[in-house]
């Protein structure tokens, strides 16, 4: 009996062991995991944290989208091509606390790079309170995405001047949204009385002239190896 139960336990761990790893040619290597990516939480009471997750669940949905290269179109252009390398964001408490401090002023206009040094700013105005935050938020981030299926940008992603110079067809908001190693974000929304005031700010900014918004390419082949994730989105 006391055989039989030595072998059997044995056996047991040898098939825990064996379960828990995966054969490479003569190796035996362990099966890779991935510490959960951070949550947003931030000390600001204006902010909850389940709107935080949605603009950072959002901005990451469509970067990985685009990275793929399947889906997103761009106005005469077709479809956007796949990125080499595409960051996964993190949602930045420093980042919030420029973009409340904007949307709290419900002031309409863009303000000076001065004013949250380090950042580049998205901003949205919704003409109606006949909604919530979370419905004003979805609206800001469509519309700012939405700009390269109405506008269009060059298949090789490159951001020239010319793109400062296009007005109401403009893709400068989209293209922060996706600018490959805009890594941080942060934001807030006000309800302003008469219509909902959205504000993202970004890190490092992109919209740098003669710089890709992207490297178009095999998707995630310029990623680390195992750090490109299920949404084609690089970790780090």
């Amino acid at each position: 009996m006391q055989e039989f139960l030595t072998t059997s336990l044995i056996f047991v761990t040898l098939f825990a062991v064996a379960a828990a790893t995966t054969p490479t040619g003569n190796a035996t290597t362990a099966a890779p995991t991935r510490k959960p990516w951070p949550k947003p939480n931030c000390g600001n009471p204006r902010l909850t944290n389940a709107l935080r997750n949605l603009y950072l669940d959002m901005h990451n949905n469509f970067r990985g989208s685009l990275a793929r290269g399947q889906t997103e179109r761009s106005a005469g252009w077709g479809i956007a091509p796949p990125a080499t390398i595409m960051y996964r964001m993190k949602y930045d408490c420093n980042a919030e606390s420029y973009a409340q401090q904007h949307a709290g002023s419900c002031n309409t206009n863009r303000l000076p790079p001065s004013a949250y040094p380090g950042y580049k700013e998205n901003i949205h105005v919704l003409r109606t309170v006949q909604t919530t935050p979370a419905g004003a938020i979805q609206n800001a981030l469509a519309s700012w995405w939405s700009e390269l299926a109405r506008f269009g940008m060059r298949s090789n992603m490159m951001f020239y001047p010319s793109e400062g110079r296009r007005g109401a067809r403009s893709v400068t908001n989209w293209s922060k949204m996706a600018w490959w190693n805009n890594i941080r974000l942060g934001c807030s929304v006000q309800n302003c009385g008469r219509f909902f005031l959205t504000v993202c700010m970004y890190q490092p900014g992109g919209n740098n002239f003669n710089q890709h918004v992207y490297q178009v390419g095999a998707v995630c082949s310029g990623c680390p190896s195992g750090q490109c994730d299920g949404q084609a989105l690089c970790r780090w």
